[in-house]
């Protein structure tokens, strides 16, 4: 039960990051954009730390050997 808890933060955390690391990309494409887009841009990462939902795919880059989205129980 321990392993499976474990395999679902990491996954989501691994998912946050990718986030994250969108947005850093995108506010560098947006840099003149008004304020209110970057804002925006961050409240998709605060929405996706706050509500863990994973919608099911059967391709994933995210997935992780042995710990199918199932089995971590958060779908």
């Amino acid at each position: 039960m321990l392993e499976t808890w474990f395999a679902a933060v990491v996954n989501m955390s691994i998912t946050a990051s990718v986030v994250i690391a969108v947005v850093l990309l995108a506010r560098l494409a947006l840099r003149r954009a008004p304020k209110g887009i970057s804002y925006a841009l961050w409240a998709v990462v605060l929405f996706r730390l706050l509500c863990p939902v994973a919608l099911p795919s059967p391709v994933s880059l995210l997935q992780m050997p042995g710990a199918a989205a199932t089995e971590a129980g958060y779908l």
